[in-house]
């Protein structure tokens, strides 16, 4: 527990998720939060991906086909580099 600020302390981090229903990612990400404040990490709150009905938006060789999704992961990670860029670690 003493090495948690070292490993983990003031580190960006994003979360994403995608799920086979209409909810289950909402949830999911949702539980990170209280896991990511234990961990003294520094979250990115600019912006959330949340896939639903994954089967529709990946692939049997599990490759993104959708280009809406695609475009939001697309601008998520933008957003996540400029949080990174603007000092997120440091803080």
């Amino acid at each position: 527990m003493s090495d948690i600020p070292q490993v983990f302390g003031n580190r960006p981090v994003g979360v994403i998720g995608a799920s086979p229903g209409g909810f289950g990612t909402i949830l999911a990400q949702d539980a990170w939060l209280s896991v990511l404040r234990t961990l003294r990490m520094c979250p990115w709150f600019g912006a959330r991906v949340m896939v639903s009905h994954a089967a529709k938006v990946f692939n049997e060789a599990g490759e993104l086909v959708d280009e809406t999704v695609r475009g939001q992961l697309r601008d998520y990670l933008r957003g996540f580099v400029r949080f990174i860029q603007a000092g997120a670690a440091a803080q």
